[in-house]
């Protein structure tokens, strides 16, 4: 019976790899040197599922601090979406600004959770995303937070920054018997062990155990130049291309389209479409149309940096982000001078194949070790977390596989392990 299941699932494979390459066939062998409009199609026809802010300005990780040498970690989205809708939906009361002091106490308590975000966020743009009623003086409405913490013991929630240096506290009243149930719940979030100690290099969890997580591979499906015209252009009825092994495309308005045909890389320029105020803020509102129109295109997107006008979201895969060569599972847009530019990848995972492949990461503090062994100059780490590498898969390009491997943020960029290593190594960094 396994081996006919096997079979059965090997033909099923090779007949959606032979669907995607036809479909890929047609939408590259289209003509592209016309307008939209003599095609024959009302761009505004095609319904396209859009993207909401509350879907991905979200936290991505939960840690539960549970009694004293038992901290608790877990990734799991659906327990952390409810945990952090249980919390926006609390009535918020008095609030006041704490001190590093104070902010530490309440980041060490016990019988206590927090929800992290990946990248920091302005906590107006955190309140106005979710219509949540802080009653926040102005003072306070450019304050910057990762991680929202709620003690069990004081029914209070700190929204506190990265460096643990500032928080702001707030009354809460709701339902913290529902929260409690819900966070001690182990078995169903599937908590890792971890420990937070200060000589912890940037502050981090650590991972205590070794963690084995499967390997997944993926259908990979190639988007057509039309979805990213639809999702990117203002004016999208009048586009035309050179005849080219890339596809590039522009308007009369002076916005273009280019994708490599080499890798798939896409990237647009425009000028913003819109300005919601004349807040340094009312930039997450300003270029996240660019990731409302993709839809779900790009798969579970999460936002996961920002800097100097430059904002980035990746895509997620059971909790953990993806990172891959030429913008793959990934989308940034970057704002200069009211001039946009969007950068991603025509590829997309969509159906995933069965594997029973595993891997087994280290922990962190052998992590760490490795690193210092290298040569790796810890004060420049300022994150450590584990990913999915986005690799080709051996027997197809028609398919990807996802890798679980350590990620380090270092001096400002991402890296795996082995590459950073390879790096330093070199001399490269």
């Amino acid at each position: 019976m396994n081996q006919i299941g096997d079979k059965v699932v090997k033909i099923s494979l090779i007949v959606l790899i032979l669907l995607s390459l036809v479909l890929s066939w047609k939408i590259w062998t289209k003509p592209a040197n016309r307008s939209l409009a003599e095609k024959g199609k009302d761009p505004s026809s095609e319904l396209v599922q859009t993207k909401k802010m509350t879907e991905v300005y979200v936290p991505t990780k939960l840690f539960y601090h549970k009694e004293k040498d038992n901290l608790l970690y877990s990734n799991k989205e659906t327990v952390i979406n409810s945990l952090h809708n249980k919390l926006v939906a609390l009535h918020y009361k008095s609030n006041e600004a704490l001190g590093e002091k104070e902010t530490r106490e309440a980041f060490y308590a016990l019988n206590s959770f927090n929800l992290l975000f990946p990248k920091e966020l302005p906590v107006s743009v955190y309140e106005s995303v979710y219509k949540a009623d802080f009653k926040l003086p102005k003072e306070l409405q450019e304050f910057n937070f990762n991680r929202i913490i709620y003690s069990f013991d004081t029914e209070k929630i700190y929204f506190v920054n990265a460096s643990l240096k500032k928080s702001i506290a707030f009354d809460v009243k709701g339902d913290s018997k529902t929260l409690k149930d819900m966070v001690t719940n182990e078995k169903k979030n599937n908590y890792f062990p971890v420990t937070l100690e200060p000589e912890n290099i940037s502050g981090i969890y650590y991972m205590k155990d070794e963690i084995k997580l499967k390997t997944y591979s993926y259908i990979v499906a190639t988007q057509s130049f039309t979805t990213f015209s639809k999702a990117f252009f203002d004016q999208s009825n009048d586009l035309y291309s050179n005849d080219s092994e890339n596809v590039n495309l522009s308007n009369a308005e002076g916005e273009s389209l280019t994708i490599q045909a080499d890798n798939g890389e896409v990237n647009y320029f425009g000028k913003l479409k819109s300005q919601e105020s004349d807040s340094k803020n009312s930039f997450y509102f300003d270029t996240f149309p660019y990731v409302e129109n993709i839809g779900n295109t790009l798969g579970t997107l999460r936002y996961f940096d920002v800097k100097d006008g430059d904002i980035t979201y990746r895509n997620y895969i059971e909790g953990f982000p993806v990172f891959g060569q030429n913008m793959k599972g990934r989308l940034e847009v970057i704002v200069q001078n009211r001039n946009v530019f969007v950068r991603t990848n025509q590829e997309m995972i969509q159906i995933p194949i069965p594997s029973s492949e595993t891997v087994t990461l280290m922990t962190t503090e052998d992590l760490m070790a490795e690193l210092v062994s290298a040569g790796v100059d810890t004060s420049l780490i300022n994150d450590a977390q584990i990913g999915y590498e986005w690799q080709t898969n051996a027997e197809t390009k028609q398919a990807a596989d996802l890798v679980p491997t350590w990620y380090i943020h270092y001096d400002g960029a991402w890296y795996s392990h082995n590459e950073l290593v390879g790096k330093i190594e070199k001399g490269g960094l």
